[in-house]
This record gives C-alpha cells, structure tokens and sequence, in this order.
C-alpha cells in the first residue's frame, strides 16, 4: 500500500523560497516513486485542490509577513489538520523548520513526524548579531529581540519530531551544540537540485539579449533575498576593483526584500560609485530564473550564514564558476579552485580577486563550471536525493 506523507510549510507553489523549493522537489520525486502526498501551506486565498488521486494541496490564507505569516499558518494548519486527520490517513508528517512552529501539527496526527531543518532561530540570531542595526530589516530585528520566544516552539518540535532531516553537517552542528539533539536522531540529507531544469546554456549571448541585457556585458549574477546575512554590502565593496578593470562587468541582483533594503544597497552603491554597473532585477520569477543562471559569466554569493543554499546548487548545475564563501553548509559542496572559489565572509577585496581570477582566466573558469555540473550531477540530483530521504521514513516508522 502506498504511503501518504503530509508536507507542512509556509511555501509550497509558486515556488518563492528555498523551503518552498525543497518541499515543491522533493515531494514531485516522492509521487515518482509511488507515495502520496498532501501539502499544507500558505497562500493569499483559502483553496483545497486535488491535483491528481495522489496529490492534494490544502492552501490556506495568511498574510506575507515572515515570521507572522508562520505563527497564522500554524494555527490555520492545526485546524486544517484536525478536520482531515480521519480522510487522510497519514504515514509521516513532514514539518519544514524553523518556520513551522510547533503547534501546526496537532498531537498523534499520523504515525511519525519527520522534521528537516533548514537553519535555526538560534544560528540566525548569532549571525546577524553584529550588523549594524541600520541594515536590519524589522524581520531579523524581531527575529533577535525575541528569539527565545521563537525558540520556544521550534524547540517543542524538535523534540516531537522521531527523526530530524539536516540540510548540511553544519545544520547537524548547530542541532547538537544550540540544542542539545542526540546525534542518533539527525540524519544528513543535503538539498537537490532539478539538472534538467537548471543546466548551462548553449548560446550565452543568446540568453543574455533574450532577457534584456548587452550581450557584451560581462554578467556577474547574485541570486536570494536581500536580507542582511546574504552579505551583499560586501558584494557591492568588492565591485570597484573589478570595475576598475573590466567597465563592462555588470552586477545583476536578482531578490526582493522588505521595506527599504534595495534603497539601503542603492545608496551604498552610489556611496562607492558603482551604482550604473548594478541591475537589481527585483523577484525573478522561477519559470525565468534558469535563463538568469544560463546569463552569468561568474555567479557570486557574499553571505555570511547559509546551511546549504539552493542558489549555489542552482548555479553549479548551470555549469558556472562560483565566488562563495567559507560558511555553514557550503564547504561540504564547493572544493576552493575546484568546482568554486571560497572566501571567508565580509572580505571584499579577497571576492573581487576571484571574480577578477575568473573573468581574466575564461578557460579556467569554464573548466571550473564543467567541474561544477558534474558535482551537482553526481551527489545533489533530487533523484538521488529522495532515496536517502525514503531511508529516513523507513526508520521513523520503524
């Protein structure tokens, strides 16, 4: 008989997040291998659809505030969950954390919870803890104020959950070093990445003229939202030099962000001069953004607190040379002068050094993009991906 796991998350379809991306792939692979699936996630409407016999998706109406949005979804889920709990006789409740808080998911529904942790309250709050205060958005102003109340919940599931899914060994540090989970619970399953949909271009110019950018141009791309930790102040340090030497490089930032955070990042350009070579494309929607990948020469990603970002994932499988840096999750996929270059965090002189290494060294960085796919190919395909995290249910169930 079939298997029926029931997907909690604030993001499902349109994909928007790395959270929405991870539930909307992984369950796609599940259906592949014979499960069935319900999804429980927020929209702006209230709507239960039936997408085939082996999918339903249950959309429930809450607001687009972050962290609010969360704490609605998860009262709307525990009565959503209530009301279905005899029809659709789940096998694993599968809660994506940290932003399902504990009560979404009422007690005894289903045979097992599975969570995957995505990053911790714990670990943002440490990262940001040092930005200027000024650059904060007032998500992460709230997310540090009052992050023991956060806590609170996302520790309660935790400790309901049977088995914990960590997207990186850093996630499984922070597990077992901020909250004391026994190692015997976690099981590493890195993120997946769809290589049929996210592969390299086969005419750059092309993609380049077909989105509206100079074929020219000498595309340098950044892809996530603009919050403090993606570190794109230094991003935006690092553009003199490189413009210096290349005054066709353009720098295409590609997120939304709240309230003022692209007037922040303007105003820091215009401060260094560099605000003409910048493109800030706002949200790009996910139909679009493989072209957006197939565009860039580099793609660079200045954080400075990732556990295994999708967007890394995303451009190694497009075959691109990557200027990352050193932190979380992202050493366990880039191997420096490899498949990627590191850089320790807030050091934009060091990040303007690889990305000028890369644009003066084309042959180099397209043997680097070629090495690159082949690492997505071989350990970070969804179809790989789903069989460890079959694994995981088995042993929750067990």
């Amino acid at each position: 008989m079939a298997r029926k796991v029931c997907f909690i998350s604030p993001e499902y379809w349109p994909l928007s997040g790395g959270t929405g991306a991870y539930v909307y792939y992984l369950s796609n692979e599940l259906l592949k291998n014979g499960y069935k699936i319900c999804v429980v996630t927020g929209s702006n409407q209230a709507l239960d659809i039936q997408v085939n016999p082996q999918l339903n998706v249950f959309f429930l109406k809450i607001p687009k505030t972050p962290i609010v949005k969360s704490f609605l979804l998860a009262g709307s889920s525990y009565r959503k969950l209530n009301s279905v709990r005899d029809s659709v006789n789940v096998d694993i409740t599968h809660a994506q954390l940290p932003l399902t808080p504990n009560f979404a998911v009422p007690p005894n529904f289903g045979k097992a919870l599975v969570c995957t942790v995505h990053s911790t309250w714990k670990g943002e709050a440490e990262a940001i803890r040092g930005e200027p205060y000024s650059r904060l958005n007032a998500n992460e102003k709230f997310l540090v104020s009052f992050n023991w109340f956060l806590r609170i919940f996302e520790e309660k599931m935790l400790a309901r959950a049977k088995k914990i899914i960590a997207v990186s060994h850093f996630t499984k540090w922070e597990l077992t070093n901020y909250y004391k989970i026994p190692e015997s619970k976690i099981r590493v399953i890195h993120n997946g990445v769809d290589v049929n949909k996210f592969k390299p271009a086969a005419d750059k110019r092309k993609v380049k003229a077909e989105l509206g950018f100079n074929p020219d141009d000498l595309a340098i791309v950044s892809v996530g939202r603009l919050y403090a930790r993606k570190g794109l102040f230094t991003l935006i340090e690092s553009m003199p030099a490189v413009i210096k030497r290349f005054g066709n490089a353009k720098f295409i930032i590609s997120g939304k962000g709240q309230s003022d955070e692209m007037h922040k990042l303007i105003a820091h350009a215009e401060k260094l001069g560099v605000k003409n070579n910048i493109i800030f494309t706002g949200y790009y929607p996910d139909k679009k953004l493989p072209k957006l990948y197939q565009a860039a020469d580099v793609f660079a990603f200045s954080t400075f607190y990732e556990h295994h970002p999708f967007a890394v994932l995303e451009a190694l499988s497009t075959g691109l040379p990557v200027v990352t840096t050193t932190v979380g999750g992202i050493p366990e996929t880039i191997e420096n002068g490899k498949n990627g270059f590191l850089v320790e965090p807030f050091n934009p002189n060091k990040f303007a050094d690889r990305i000028l290494y890369l644009l003066e060294h084309p042959a180099e960085a397209k043997e680097m993009g070629v090495l690159a796919r082949k690492t997505v190919l071989e350990r970070f395909d969804w179809r790989i991906v789903v069989k460890d995290a079959m694994k995981v249910y088995d042993e929750a169930l067990r």
